[in-house]
């Protein structure tokens, strides 16, 4: 199950809905708050990704998927939810172009080759990076797939372990709620105030 992050607007919504006058309005702008924050959020969380391994911005853009917005406030839930995708990276994604590729998966790291690798054509027009062995799953290897005989398909993180370990106080996700939280509060104000002016 890929890690998720949550945005609802509870506490906010039942002081606001005290004047009964206000509560079309309170009720469009608290969904209009929350689809806005939850769209700012999953950028964030994008920029967080790309920020800190060797991918492009197009892998965690919104028609991706692999970093949604699964799910949308509307009326009658006010909640909004950021999937990132649980299926391992290949790790081609982190490669060069080169016949023997160089991968580095970290920003911060150093680029090294992996002896015995290189890039092969997968289905659908993807690459892959393989490695033969002497007949043993290959060591220190995150998940790999075995394809052929002594063959495998290297993998490296998720967008949803990226994420985990994008800070050391449990993740993105849980670096970015408080922001979201103050994100919200402040959207659905300006709402508030277009709507009563």
């Amino acid at each position: 199950m890929p890690e998720v992050l949550v945005i609802a607007i509870e506490g906010l919504t039942e002081a606001a809905l005290a004047t009964d006058e206000l509560q079309k309005d309170v009720d469009l702008a608290v969904r209009r708050a929350i689809n806005k924050t939850i769209d700012r959020t999953r950028t964030r969380l994008a920029r967080m990704v790309t920020g800190e391994v060797n991918l492009p911005a197009s892998y965690v853009s919104p028609s991706s998927g692999r970093l949604a917005v699964f799910q949308r406030a509307k009326p009658g839930n006010l909640e909004a939810v950021i999937r990132g995708r649980d299926t391992p990276t290949s790790l081609a994604r982190f490669a060069g172009q080169q016949k023997r590729p160089k991968v580095r998966v970290k920003r911060s790291a150093q680029a090294r080759y992996i002896a015995r690798s290189f890039i092969i054509n997968l289905r659908g027009c993807n690459r892959g990076l393989a490695l033969r062995t002497d007949g043993e799953a290959p060591r220190n290897a995150y998940k790999p797939k075995e394809i052929g005989k002594n063959l495998w398909l290297l993998y490296g993180p998720s967008v949803d372990q990226i994420l985990m370990g994008a800070s050391n106080n449990g993740g993105a996700f849980a670096d970015t709620e408080s922001w979201a939280a103050e994100q919200l509060e402040a959207e659905f104000w300006r709402l508030m105030k277009v709507e009563i002016d």
